[in-house]
């Protein structure tokens, strides 16, 4: 199903700046979560962070090995964050064709 609805530009533009200072990587991710009083995606981050955070430097990993069923937007923005995750991006993929990468 599929929801919808109207903003202008004030606030749209108040919207992506709530997502952005919330961790979210787009509007609608944080809309839904608001709208269902969840912060499901905010908390899937958190997650990943504390994750990495507690591996070793050396460790290879997929975000699937932090995440299960990881969203494909929380993939984009891990790629993203990897200097302040302290993270690099390996140059070989994994069987499945997944990015994986070395804690720093």
């Amino acid at each position: 199903m599929r929801v919808q609805f109207s903003v202008d530009s004030n606030e749209l533009s108040k919207l992506q700046h709530l997502a952005s200072v919330n961790g979210y990587p787009d509007v609608p991710t944080y809309c839904k979560d608001i709208s269902l009083e969840e912060r499901t995606y905010a908390n899937l981050w958190d997650k990943v962070k504390k994750g990495i955070g507690k591996m070793p430097s050396g460790h290879v990993f997929a975000l699937r090995d932090l995440i299960q069923s990881p969203p494909a937007n929380l993939g984009v923005k891990l790629y993203e964050n990897q200097a302040t995750l302290g993270i690099a991006v390996n140059a070989k993929k994994d069987s499945l064709n997944t990015n994986t990468f070395t804690k720093l």
